[in-house]
Parts: C-alpha cells; sequence; structure tokens
C-alpha cells in the first residue's frame, strides 16, 4: 500500500494525538477506546492513509468536527482513559501505519485500543519510533526500506 506523504507525517502524528485527547477533553465521559476505533476504521482516516491533503493538514479541532459530521459518529458513554494515553497511542497508531504500509483498519485491528491501553505504561518511556519498531518486530513485520 502507497502512503501519504513524508512531508505529511509529523503533522499527521502530531494531529492524530492531539485529536484522541481533543475527543476525551471535549467529550465528558466520552468511551474512548470506541471513538479511536471507530476514527480509525472510518472513511476519514483513510482518506489520511491516501495521503489527501485536505484531511492530512487539519488540526485537531477541526479533524474532529469534520469526522462527526461526514462519519456520522456519535459519541458513547464509557470508561474515561485520562492522561497522556490517548494522544500517545493516536501518535503510535499515525505511526505505525505509516511505517509498515498497511491500512489504518488493519492497524486497529491488528493492534486492538485495549491491547494500547494495556501497552501504553510499558511502551510510552521510549522513543515513538522506537516503540513502533519493537511492536511491529513483535507482529513479525519488516520496515520496507
Amino acid at each position: 500500500m502507497e502512503v501519504f506523504s513524508e512531508v505529511y507525517l509529523e503533522e499527521v502524528i502530531e494531529n492524530q494525538g492531539k485529536l484522541f485527547e481533543y475527543a476525551e477533553e471535549h467529550c465528558p465521559g466520552i468511551d474512548v477506546a470506541d471513538f479511536i476505533e471507530a476514527y480509525m476504521k472510518s472513511h476519514t482516516r483513510a482518506m489520511i492513509d491516501d495521503g489527501q491533503a485536505y484531511v492530512c493538514t487539519m488540526d485537531a479541532e477541526t479533524l474532529f468536527d469534520y469526522f462527526l459530521e461526514n462519519e456520522k459518529y456519535e459519541a458513547k458513554q464509557g470508561t474515561v482513559m485520562g492522561g497522556f494515553a490517548p494522544n500517545w497511542i493516536g501518535q503510535f497508531y499515525a505511526l505505525f501505519q505509516w511505517i509498515y504500509r498497511i491500512p489504518s483498519k488493519k492497524v486497529v485491528k491488528l493492534l486492538p485500543v485495549k491491547f494500547m491501553f494495556e501497552g501504553y505504561p510499558g511502551l510510552h518511556d521510549l522513543d515513538l519510533q522506537v516503540a513502533v519498531r519493537k511492536v511491529g518486530a513483535q507482529c513479525g513485520f519488516e520496515v520496507e526500506k
């Protein structure tokens, strides 16, 4: 699979992390795991996978509103995770998708949100690249050159 240009990489990583954090902060009681999974499987995220500049360059708040409107997502009430975990998971998923060149909907299937929250305490202190490559290696992936 071709992925979006490296020109967008840092922006996509940062904004996806902020998006997941924003959802939890601005929708009190939201089931952030449900939100993350729905977003990762959405057409909106697939547009980023494909490198569509319009969505690749949206800030977190704009992307949140765009996602809600275009995907007709209705926030569910559930467990609030709090802290930096949603942000870190967003960054991790974005970089993992880009490095291993697989669709985001497959990333969240391979590495379920619950698994990511459970793995967060042991992985978040690592450099993000190192964490992604470590998990990727455990999944049997090699980095494409």
